[in-house]
């Protein structure tokens, strides 16, 4: 699982705690903005999105030590499992718990917010190695 740039491997062991702290900063502006049900499906949401970084990150280190052909065929059932899993937990919350699906959803999508601080903060390190 080691990465050729030591730089990009930190950042992506990173990614997963940065998540779960941005999404843990939600959940306590959730807290005393509206009541604590609504936090726990925001840091929900986040340890949602988090594991799924972990899962996809490990199963795409294995699938590159396949075959081409054996690759695609594991990748496709995964990730076809992968979708399955994330829509039946999307279902049980709107099925069971519908006023709280922003919620969870604004946790689970702390992953853009954390990949475009991850991105500008690598693009800004470029910036000052070029100068």
């Amino acid at each position: 699982m080691a990465s050729s740039d030591p730089l990009e491997e930190k950042i992506l062991r990173r990614i997963p705690q940065e998540i779960l702290v941005f999404s843990g900063i939600l959940a306590i502006a959730a807290i005393l903005a509206f009541d604590a049900l609504t936090g726990i499906f925001v840091i929900a949401g986040g340890g949602v999105s988090a594991l799924s970084f972990i899962w996809l990150r490990q199963s795409l280190v294995k699938f590159l030590s396949f075959s081409k052909k054996r690759a695609i065929k594991s990748a496709i059932a995964l990730y076809s499992l992968r979708l399955v899993l994330i829509l039946a937990v999307f279902f049980i919350i709107i099925f069971f718990f519908s006023t709280k699906i922003i919620a969870f959803v604004a946790g689970f999508s702390t992953i853009i917010g954390v990949f475009f601080v991850e991105a500008v903060a690598v693009l800004s390190r470029l910036k000052k190695w070029k100068n």
